[in-house]
């Protein structure tokens, strides 16, 4: 319920003062806890309380050694990088339930599309699976739309605030989802002109809620069992303005209280002088000039409070409580009253603790949880370097009866003649005194009580990259084993986010959008569930089991193992499945090489046919040349033969011409030899044979080297070119 007129409000001025007592015994009863984060903050800052540094003299050592930062810097990063992994995966899911529903209008529709489709009225289980499909789709896009407003409400950068709160002080407060206006420009095409339009969109918002500005009610040990909690906002006037324009607020009230408060108006509390000291903020002024305070209240109201306050409250529910949300200034005036403005949510608060009793509402955080281990190791190396600066150098005691007057004993140097004017020559005028050095007995505690943080906090300075070389820590396999049991002990942190803010949270935003998203495709019957514990916790694990089993492997153990199958096991561990390649990517490829492979061996084939074939026609080329070399050595052997020929009858011509008588006995022979006159009854021309005379036939050239004399020459003929040539000389 929210009244917008200012006469609304008028009945509302004793609720507004009765909520502010309320809110005085909320602070009252916070304060000594508001101690206990004091010395939280300073043991985180490496600082020692005001009553311990007293204590402290002159010339003594204030070493702080900051281990609860390293803890709690540890902390911090573990956790974070478990629940927010740099991947796609996310530590929670939305599913639809284990028989999912629709409203009729949605299920007839579905039946429609069916029969449209098939013809046929689907059967129950067809008409089930449509609807666990449609159910499906509709989570899928709820996920993607709750995905879009985490990011862009900076969910991620608002968790680790809250983080770093429930590991310094035991309690991290985050506080979402609520109604949050918002505006945006874009451009729209008017009449073919672009014109900037601003329109608003409502969408939820997350805040981190820092400790000091939270008050809950003290006597309960739970959130879902307080009365009410109170949240202090610190605003600058302009954010008290902006306020005012809001329509669920009563902007009368709110201006009229800035006019009245020009400079601010702001109550100091105990524990911010304190944070000022802390801090580096000591000299600066606490005016809080420009600054107002704004008190929001969440809890239940008794339906008589809100009968006397104005609210019309039915007879028969005046002994019931209603939850609602109430906005007051310091002075009670009631700016705002809202009757639970989200159906099915009460408190917009979700709690992270670090470590968590029965014994308040608000945990322990790793500086609570160690810290007699830090002042034990503060103690100790203070020794330590007292004892270290003692007996760096000797004491020297100095008799200054004994000395000259002239002697100054603080000026010491060496090789040094120091005057005495005492009688008593048995006495010491300077006399050197040494400290016992401790350093062997004292460093042990230090590292006892190092270790003792160790085992308390379950954090190791294993964890945070120290490199440990003792015990199992000095193998790889033993280090793998310990951050594996590290990692497991962090299971418990990531358990308390899980069931105090990611789990409340997102079904409180599933919820926001099912009552404020326009988009009713995306809306459904889901189920909310976290899965950092079950999912990120056992991934880590897994993939430092599976690193280790890799690391462990010989080339021996090669022939059985499923190398494919380690290698998609480590990688998808890691959240880096997407760089291995899929079966059917594997397939092609491998497709793809046999067909580049017989491409390949298909042209080398090709060149080879081509090379043989050059090398066969070079071949058939030099056989032809030397056939072509055959032919005219034959040819110069026949051309030679002939000339021998020619010139040996043409020595028988002259014989015959010279002695005719013998011709007759020539003709015989020739024709016996095979010679016929190619031309008969033709006359004789002088000097040549008779006709019919047989010509000469060609002598074959190896006939003629055959028929050669017995003292190794050839028969009627000269050896070499002249064979033939001479004719004989006649006797």
């Amino acid at each position: 319920m929210a009244r917008d007129d200012d006469a609304a409000y008028i009945a509302l001025d004793t609720l507004g003062i009765t909520l502010l007592a309320e809110f005085a015994q909320a602070v009252v009863d916070r304060r000594e806890t508001e101690q206990r984060w004091l010395m939280d903050l300073r043991q985180y800052r490496g600082l020692y309380d005001p009553d311990v540094e007293a204590k402290f003299g002159k010339n003594r050592s204030r070493a702080f050694v900051r281990l609860t930062r390293v803890k709690v810097k540890t902390a911090n990063a573990r956790v974070a990088d478990l629940l927010f992994p740099t991947t796609s995966d996310r530590n929670w899911t939305a599913e639809p339930t284990a028989v999912p529903s629709v409203d009729r209008d949605t299920k007839r529709k579905l039946i429609s599309q069916i029969v449209a489709k098939t013809g046929v009225v689907p059967a129950k289980r067809e008409l089930d699976a449509a609807i666990a499909k449609l159910v499906k789709m509709a989570a899928d896009k709820m996920t993607k739309v709750m995905d879009d407003q985490l990011a862009e409400a900076q969910y991620k950068g608002t968790a680790r605030d809250v983080l770093h709160s429930g590991h310094l002080y035991g309690t991290g407060v985050l506080k979402a989802p609520l109604v949050e206006r918002k505006t945006r420009q874009k451009f729209v095409q008017v009449n073919g002109n672009w014109v900037m339009k601003t329109e608003s969109y409502i969408v939820p918002f997350v805040a981190y809620v820092p400790l000091w500005r939270f008050y809950p009610d003290m006597s309960a040990t739970k959130l879902a069992d307080c009365a009410y909690v109170f949240e202090q906002h610190i605003m600058t006037r302009g954010a008290l303005a902006e306020l005012a324009k809001r329509k669920a607020f009563n902007g009368a009230k709110i201006r009229s209280y800035i006019l009245a408060n020009p400079k601010g108006a702001q109550t100091s509390r105990a524990y911010d002088n304190e944070i000022r000291q802390i801090g580096e903020r000591q000299s600066a002024k606490l005016n809080h000039d420009g600054n107002y305070e704004v008190v929001e209240r969440w809890g239940w109201i008794g339906g008589e409070l809100l009968s006397q306050a104005g609210v019309d409250v039915p007879a028969g529910r005046m002994h019931e409580t209603f939850f609602s949300n109430v906005w007051m200034l310091p002075d009670g005036d009631v700016i705002k009253i809202t009757l639970q403005p989200i159906n099915g949510v009460t408190y917009p608060y979700h709690l992270y603790y670090a470590d968590k009793d029965e014994t308040s509402i608000f945990g322990d955080g790793f500086a609570s949880i160690m810290r007699d281990d830090q002042t034990t190791v503060n103690a100790a190396t203070r020794m330590v370097l007292d004892n270290a600066a003692l007996s760096a150098g000797p004491q020297i005691e100095v008799n200054m009866a004994l000395l000259s007057p002239a002697e100054d004993a603080d000026d010491m140097y060496p090789f040094k003649i120091w005057k005495r004017t005492g009688q008593d020559a048995g006495q010491q005028a300077i006399r050197v005194l040494n400290v016992p050095n401790g350093l062997e007995e004292l460093l042990p505690i230090v590292e006892m009580f190092k270790k003792n943080a160790d085992d308390v906090t379950a954090i190791p300075r294993y964890m945070q990259g120290e490199n440990a070389t003792q015990g199992a820590a000095g193998t790889a396999s033993g280090m793998s084993m310990l951050m594996a049991n590290a990692s497991i002990v962090m299971k418990d942190l990531i358990t308390n986010y899980d069931e105090g803010v990611t789990r409340p949270f997102i079904s409180d935003l599933y919820k926001w959008n099912m009552q404020f998203n326009p988009d009713n495709s995306c809306k459904g019957d889901f189920d909310i569930k976290a899965r950092g514990t079950a999912s990120l916790m056992a991934k880590e694990v897994r993939a430092q089991q599976l690193d280790n089993f890799a690391a462990t492997l010989t080339p021996e153990d090669a022939p059985y193992i499923k190398r494919e199958e380690l290698l998609r096991q480590r990688a998808e561990a890691h959240d880096l499945s997407s760089i291995i390649k899929t079966e059917d990517e594997v397939e092609a490829e491998r497709n793809n090489d046999a067909a580049k492979a017989a491409v390949a061996q298909q042209q080398q084939m090709q060149d080879l046919q081509v090379k043989v074939a050059m090398l066969e026609a070079e071949k058939l080329t030099q056989e032809v040349a030397k056939l072509a070399a055959e032919v005219t050595r034959i040819n110069a052997i026949a051309t030679k033969t002939n000339v021998d020929a020619a010139y040996a009858g043409m020595q028988a011509a002259g014989v015959a011409t010279e002695r005719p008588e013998i011709a007759p006995a020539g003709d015989a022979i020739l024709k016996s030899a095979g010679w016929v006159d190619s031309t008969p009854g033709q006359p004789t021309p002088p000097g040549s044979a008779a006709p019919g005379a047989a010509q000469p036939a060609i002598p074959d050239p190896q006939q003629l080297a055959a028929q050669r004399d017995p003292r190794g020459g050839q028969v009627g003929a000269n050896v070499g070119e002249h064979a033939g040539i001479e004719t004989a000389a006649i006797e």
